[in-house]
């Protein structure tokens, strides 16, 4: 945890829960092993409710990771930048405070740190803040440009019968090291409505196009479904 507490105090990003479209320049995703969630929620309410906290220019959000493969992390905090000013501006508050002192030392007591990554958003696609449950799949491939003109066609025709509802999205990931490159996710309403829209949209003959196309650019590494906890918007 004190690892993660060091980057956090230096970088602070969430993307989770800004209102509008693509508005976020980077997001930051600090995976934990959680104990005590309420003990997080608590830590995560107390720092936004001070004076420090209302300050922090950044979006934050709780996600908790309902399935995630062999991952040991069972939430990720998510801190999303319009800017990378922000990101400076964060980092200097955060160290300058004894509110953020104390929400790190909330979270140590409630949860270990497992990884954390910053991501640059190639694609953004919807309004994800207002999506109930997500599908996020980690991905490697080194030819993104590629890999994100055929995942774009599939999601228009996707989007175009009715199989995708919510928001979609392409994340490269910025700073930390991991095997995955990248991530996309695709968000809906609710879990029957993600898990129906899916199933329709990988027997589709669009898919198997997408499939034809993709199948020596990218490396499926990992898939996660993932639901909002709890967000704290910039104020």
């Amino acid at each position: 945890m004190k690892k993660i507490l060091i980057i956090i105090a230096t970088m602070m990003s969430l993307t989770t829960y800004a209102e509008g479209e693509g508005r976020h320049e980077m997001h930051a995703f600090y995976f934990l092993n959680v104990t005590n969630p309420i003990g997080v929620v608590n830590a995560l309410d107390e720092f936004a409710a001070s004076d420090c906290g209302k300050k922090l220019p950044a979006d934050v959000g709780l996600m908790a990771e309902a399935v995630n493969g062999s991952s040991e992390s069972t939430h990720f905090i998510i801190v999303s930048y319009e800017n990378m000013g922000d990101f400076t501006k964060a980092g200097q508050l955060l160290q300058s405070c004894p509110e953020g002192a104390k929400m790190f030392q909330g979270l140590a007591s409630s949860s270990e740190a497992v990884s954390e990554f910053a991501f640059i958003p190639a694609i953004e696609v919807g309004d994800w803040t207002k999506d109930n449950v997500f599908m996020r799949y980690e991905i490697k491939t080194s030819n993104e440009a590629a890999y994100a003109s055929a995942w774009t066609e599939l999601m228009d025709s996707n989007v175009a019968d009715g199989s995708v509802t919510g928001s979609y999205g392409l994340n490269r990931i910025f700073l930390g090291n991991n095997e995955a490159s990248h991530f996309v996710y695709i968000g809906a309403q609710d879990f029957e409505s993600l898990v129906a829209n899916q199933n329709t949209s990988t027997t589709s003959p669009a898919f198997e196009k997408f499939s034809r196309k993709v199948g020596t650019l990218r490396e499926v590494l990992n898939t996660t479904l993932v639901f909002p906890v709890k967000s704290w918007p910039k104020q």
